[in-house]
């Protein structure tokens, strides 16, 4: 796993919910990041590269939990990068919708 190892899955299940914003989200992961933006990006690049091996297999037995597993971790990923960029992920978002 990439950034989830560094944190705890089930406080974060308790202090997120599926109605929380990605502001709430990215302030959380901001603040218990301790990687450098060089580590985060090799977690980025080797995480896209195991999610693309996770779906080859996915859809060869039709089970797409670990690919599920890998999203998430690409995704807290990124979410960290740009906390650590002070890069606001949901303005960005709704600026492209």
């Amino acid at each position: 796993m990439l950034l989830i190892i560094n944190m705890n899955k089930n406080v974060i299940k308790k202090i997120i919910d599926k109605e929380d914003s990605l502001d709430i989200l990215q302030a959380y992961v901001l603040k218990n990041s301790n990687k450098n933006i060089n580590d985060e990006m090799f977690q980025l690049f080797f995480g896209v590269i195991e999610l693309g091996r996770e779906i080859r297999l996915s859809l060869k037995n039709n089970n797409y939990k670990r690919s599920e597993d890998k999203i998430s971790d690409i995704f807290l990923t990124l979410i960290s990068i740009c906390s650590n960029l002070n890069i606001d992920l949901f303005n960005a978002l709704q600026e492209k919708i």
